[in-house]
């Protein structure tokens, strides 16, 4: 079905659109699946307290992500511009140009970590005695390494969208997710505890997959940009590090202002309650996952029909959007209705959360999927000025008013998602009203940057 899609040029955007969304759902549920499979089967291969310096390592690793600063998205734009203008030289010049600096970049980290990895004390960063520092330094080196590889690797993914092919990305990471549950559960019967094999299996198959991909579709599918050292030129891809950078921001205050929750409650609560607040919202959390991947394909759509100027798309792309996001909201009712009886079923009586905590954090969703309908769009035109302040703004009201609800409301631990509806709340109206500005074609200043 994947290899019927590709070869389809035919189909028009709303078709590419739909199809994308389809085969994402498909490949991203199977991904989940395994993901759920592979747990047992890694605590069950290595002892648990060894599975959570894992978690940790790997957790850690993920924050490196951060550093192409913004490159990828840049890149997804100005590629699908490119490619809605038909000028393939161009984008062939963006993807070789991007290629090199991407590696650059990861061989400079590569070379930085050889220089100070022996000198730093990898049990006390992981809290860790019970594991011998040179096998941890091993294990720590043969992630880093090979995830900074994959970092060149995963390139294909962003052209894949560009291409309007985002199902790819789904695809790949469900036959990674394949390979290592497959490889995990082989060790599992041959040998025991093996941190440095483990950590091979998880690194090194995901960044095979993600490297024959890339030479496979290079060769059949996106030949016309495909990279070469005689097409780079740093001066003229100099417009994608630059709109990068804007993404680069944008991420970082978003990722520090909804990722401090846990901080957050540990800091005025206790850490305990930092369980039940993550339960429940990786119980609502399941329509977060849910409506990115069929908002995901809508992305460099945007785009395409932004450069084509066809407005009334756009408007229809919009409308079908919020119908989606009012059928997620009936469905995000009916699992607050049930949620009592899904948690005591899901994990018996051990945990208890609160009706506040669960409105809360249900509203908060249904929020955060309301403003990624537009985020999305204007993230696919490139006219993210303004949600950079908005940011911004967010992440100087986010821990005051947390501080406010907690200590003078005494709301409790619904304190910290309520805080972030209000403050999305606040961006999702701002939001709104610059697509409405940029689709009757009347953005000027700052709005239309």
């Amino acid at each position: 079905m994947l290899n019927k899609f590709l070869k389809n040029t035919n189909l028009d955007r709303t078709q590419k659109a739909n199809l994308n969304t389809i085969l994402s759902l498909f490949f991203r549920s199977g991904s989940i699946l395994l993901s759920f499979i592979l747990v047992p089967l890694t605590i069950n291969y290595i002892k648990p307290d060894i599975y959570g310096v894992w978690l940790t390592l790997t957790s850690l690793i993920g924050w490196i992500a951060m550093l192409d600063i913004g490159i990828a998205n840049g890149l997804k734009n100005k590629l699908s511009q490119s490619l809605a203008e038909k000028n393939y030289v161009q984008g062939k010049m963006y993807v070789s140009t991007i290629y090199v600096i991407i590696s650059l970049l990861a061989f400079c980290l590569v070379f930085i970590y050889l220089i100070f990895y022996k000198h730093i004390n990898w049990q006390s960063v992981f809290n860790s005695h019970f594991i011998p520092e040179k096998k941890l330094r091993d294990m720590v080196t043969i992630v880093a390494i090979l995830f900074l590889l994959k970092f060149i690797a995963d390139i294909i993914n962003v052209v894949a969208a560009a291409f309007q092919m985002v199902a790819v990305s789904s695809f790949l990471l469900f036959l990674s997710n394949l390979g290592i549950t497959l490889s995990v559960w082989i060790l599992s019967l041959t040998k025991k505890d093996d941190m440095i094999l483990l950590a091979y299996c998880l690194s090194f198959i995901p960044l095979f997959i993600s490297l024959i991909a890339s030479i496979y579709l290079f060769k059949n599918y996106f030949k016309d940009v495909k990279p070469s050292f005689r097409n780079v030129n740093f001066k003229e891809s100099k417009n994608i590090v630059s709109l990068g950078s804007q993404f680069f921001i944008l991420q970082i205050v978003v990722l520090i202002i909804f990722q401090s929750d846990n901080i957050l409650i540990a800091h005025f609560f206790n850490p305990s309650e930092v369980t039940n607040f993550n339960v429940i919202y990786k119980y609502y959390s399941i329509i977060v996952i849910i409506f990115t991947v069929i908002l995901t394909p809508y992305w460099t759509a945007f785009t395409e029909a932004y450069i084509n100027k066809e407005f009334s798309w756009i408007k229809k792309a919009i409308n079908k959007l919020i119908i989606y996001w009012i059928i997620s909201l009936i469905i995000l009712i009916l699992m607050f209705l049930v949620s009592g009886w899904i948690i005591k079923l899901w994990l018996g009586d051990k945990i208890f959360i609160p009706i506040s905590l669960s409105l809360s954090i249900c509203a908060y969703v249904a929020v955060t999927n309301w403003n990624a309908i537009f985020a999305n769009f204007l993230n696919g035109v490139g006219k993210i000025r303004v949600q950079i302040i908005n940011a911004v703004i967010m992440g100087m009201l986010n821990i005051p008013l947390c501080s406010i609800f907690v200590k003078i409301f005494k709301m409790g631990t619904f304190s910290m998602p309520l805080s972030n509806f209000i403050c999305l709340l606040l961006a999702s109206i701002i939001s709104y009203i610059q697509y409405n500005k940029i689709i009757n074609e009347n953005a000027t200043g700052v709005w239309n940057i």
